[in-house]
């Protein structure tokens, strides 16, 4: 199928519609992903809410036990009035609406040793009223026998001195199901005579837990892990409802690892599992199943992606009626007045009024049409024609430099002085992808205007080919067969490439008949580069070209040129020739800036050639590999909390480590940077949450530089007086004494806040 315009048109315009409907899913999905997690933190800060109120109530519990365990002591060592105690007990529970019942319980015989048991027990009825039951004191009930009494008892000490007892249904006195939290009651020796216990219904429990639905079939556990047993559940999935004080291994889907996992699967279904530990490590589980949890935003971005596809759609029909109106139209208009001039009718009336682009272009048809009935000198056709060459030659070639000021691993410099006679030199770089960089600098056969637009012809040809073909060899091979397929004119292409991988250093070459181009390595001089020699593109088709890989190193220049720059002639028709090229290189190899090596050369070429004219393109391409790094360069950068000083403190060792610095200059940074990297996490972000610490580490010579920076509060160190250490610790004033340290140590310290950041910037001198 033939290319026509209204293909291209409808080509990019379907290519439009497909990236605006990849960007549109990109962007789906992120939206997905950030409402996804918006919705898995407010559930669980709304989770964690109940998880507070419960751990709240249990907190009161466990007060309500000590106040009783303190009135105990008080009783015991004291004043064993029983009248005293029964109201203080009241008093107490008045405090603790949420406790059912509790009291003090003494060890046998410990209080009268003629009488066994002695207790005080008081208990919340129906209607609220705290009323005592003395019958707690029988032998009848026997309390040292009494399931929570054994498992409260034996682990209470003065470290542990709270203990929770299993749920249990209590027949006498509340008549309803519990939980028991007990504290220790001690003499004045520290000896055990005894604990006071408070009651806690687990139907208050039930209603709390229940209430806790972030999706219609949540379902919760609340549970003593440590312990093993279960204090309320209502999971609808479970046969045996009687599970209150049951082991945990009975809930099918628990297990100790649920804290670390996000989904789980239970009766075939996904549930998130929420896992909130209280301060007594009993644990609130809430499980959400995951279809109700996402349903509400599939629905949303359902709706959402419906809204971006008729927007695509809508925009790629507008780019289209654009396309065809401002360009299918106005060229098919020129094309019929081209076809009317090129039968002889150099009289009809060239006008397109929109757009303005077509309008200036008809207007110049128009006045090419008048140009060429008022041609009469051979001399003006010429000169016309050299001018449009050499505007055509120059403007085509990059011209702007550093052309990538936002990518450190490489510099790039090139530059062509044209001759008198317009020839077919040019240069190009470009990126064929994020990490790949191409350079090719080359050489057309002839002169004038047909070499010129061969030149351009070709760079175009080579800058498409690239884009589309990854491999060097396909690429050159390629490019060598369209050359040869549309090369009506017989010209050649001398050319030397190369594809560098930023990331590595590695740079595949090939020279088709082009000047070898110059290296400078680590070992300071400038040399040939011994490549294979192909042939010129555009001589034979179907040719195989050989492609040298090269490994470059931080440092690394390549100086690529054309025979302009070594052909050019002086008064002697001396050339000025390879040799004395390289030799001009290793004179002034301490130059290190690209442009100005350039700038040496063409002054060497200039001095060389005296009086006599240029000739020839002079043309140069010069590329510097810094690598993906600088040796001489280290950063950082962390939240400043106490989690990440880890990961600080191991930069430091690591590149003070790397740059063999001194034991001596080590320990000093550490202990410096240390005090900062507190500082900033203390009081720079005094009033947020936390923020960040940025280390720039430069070693220059002898010197290391560390450079702290933080966004905080303004605050500059340098300006607080120096504390007086000849006066004891206890009559220095606060503070002070960690900036002093980092002055004394440092051998150069300076501050400045630039722009909302505050930079500290201390000199180290390594002279190991």
């Amino acid at each position: 199928m033939k290319k026509t315009l209204k293909s291209e048109i409808i080509t990019i315009t379907l290519s439009m519609l497909l990236i605006l409907f990849v960007v549109f899913a990109l962007f789906a999905f992120l939206y997905y992903k950030d409402t996804e997690l918006l919705m898995l933190n407010f559930t669980s800060k709304n989770i964690m809410t109940y998880a507070n109120n419960i751990n709240k109530e249990v907190i009161k519990i466990e007060k309500n036990a000590y106040d009783l365990a303190l009135m105990g002591e008080l009783y015991y060592k004291f004043d064993r009035n029983k009248s005293i105690a029964e109201k203080t007990i009241v008093q107490v529970f008045d405090n603790y609406p949420e406790s059912l019942g509790g009291g003090v319980w003494f060890k046998p015989y410990v209080v009268d040793r003629s009488k066994r048991l002695l207790c005080m027990y008081a208990y919340r009825n129906k209607h609220g009223n705290v009323v005592f039951d003395p019958k707690f004191e029988s032998e009848e009930y026997n309390y040292p026998d009494k399931s929570w009494y054994k498992e409260i008892f034996p682990f209470i000490n003065k470290k542990d001195n709270i203990e929770w007892s299993r749920p249990y249904y209590e027949k006498e006195g509340s008549d309803t199901v519990m939980i028991t939290a007990g504290a220790g009651m001690y003499d004045n020796e520290g000896n055990l005579v005894g604990l006071s216990t408070v009651d806690w219904e687990v139907n208050s429990v039930i209603k709390t837990i229940s209430a806790i639905k972030p999706s219609k079939n949540s379902f919760s556990l609340f549970a003593n892990p440590s312990k093993d047993y279960v204090i309320v559940t209502n999971d609808p999935y479970l046969k045996d409802k009687a599970l209150v004080g049951a082991s945990l291994k009975n809930i099918p889907w628990y297990n100790d690892n649920l804290i670390n996992v996000r989904y789980m699967t239970y009766q075939n279904k996904e549930f998130i599992p929420y896992v909130k530990i209280l301060d007594n490590e009993m644990i609130l589980i809430v499980c959400v199943p995951k279809n109700e949890f996402l349903a509400k935003m599939f629905h949303s971005i359902t709706i959402f992606c419906i809204l971006l596809t008729f927007l695509a759609l809508f925009l790629a029909y507008i780019v289209y009626s654009g396309l065809r109106k401002n360009i299918m139209y106005p060229i098919g208009k020129l094309i019929y007045i081209a076809n009317k001039i090129s039968k002889g009718d150099n009289d009809i009336e060239i006008k397109i009024e929109n757009p303005v682009e077509f309008e200036k272009l008809a207007s110049t048809f128009d006045k090419m049409t008048r140009d060429i009935k008022n041609i009469t000198k051979e001399k003006e056709r010429i000169n016309s024609e050299l001018n449009i060459a050499k505007s055509i030659q120059i403007s085509s070639l990059p011209s702007v430099f550093p052309p990538f000021p936002d990518r450190q691993e490489f510099d790039i410099y090139a530059s062509m002085d044209t001759a008198k006679e317009v020839g077919g030199d040019f240069y190009d770089f470009y990126f064929m992808d994020e990490n790949h960089i191409m350079f090719i600098i080359a050489d057309v056969s002839g002169k004038g205007v047909p070499a010129a637009l061969f030149m351009m012809t070709a760079k175009t040809l080579i800058n498409n080919i690239s884009q589309i073909v990854k491999d060097p060899s396909d690429i050159i091979e390629q490019i060598n067969n369209k050359i040869c397929a549309s090369n009506k004119n017989g010209f050649f292409i001398t050319l030397f490439a190369g594809i560098v991988d930023l990331r590595t250093g590695k740079m595949s070459c090939i020279n088709c008949g082009h000047n070898p181009p110059l290296i400078l390595t680590n070992d300071g001089k400038y040399k040939y580069m011994d490549l294979d020699q192909n042939v010129a593109l555009g001589v034979f088709e179907n040719m195989n070209f050989k492609i040298v890989d090269i490994n470059l190193n931080p440092g690394d220049i390549i100086l690529t040129y054309t025979d302009g720059v070594t052909e050019a002639l002086n008064e002697n028709d001396d050339m000025y020739g390879e040799d004395r090229l390289k030799d001009c290189l290793n004179k002034n190899k301490d130059i290190t800036n690209i442009k100005d090596i350039i700038n040496t050369i063409k002054n060497d070429v200039k001095q060389f050639s005296g009086s006599v004219s240029q000739s020839d393109d002079m043309t140069m391409l010069i590329f510097k590999y810094y690598g993906s790094e600088n040796p001489n360069h280290k950063y950082c950068k962390v939240l400043a909390n106490k989690d990440n000083y880890k990961v600080f403190y191991e930069f430091i060792h690591n590149f003070c480590n790397e740059w063999k610095i001194s034991e001596d200059i080590s320990n000093k940074m550490d202990m410096c940077a240390e005090e900062i990297y507190a500082n900033t996490e203390f009081y720079a972000y005094k009033n947020v949450h936390e923020g960040y610490i940025e280390l720039y580490v430069t070693k220059e010579d002898n010197k290391i530089i560390l450079e702290f920076r933080n966004n905080g509060v303004e605050y500059n160190p340098l300006k607080r007086s120096d504390p007086d250490i000849t006066l004891p610790p206890e009559k220095r004033s606060l503070g002070g004494l960690g900036i002093y340290m980092i002055k004394q140590m440092s051998d150069e310290i300076s501050y400045q806040y630039i722009d909302g950041i505050n930079i500290l910037k201390l000199t180290f001198v390594n002279n190991s």
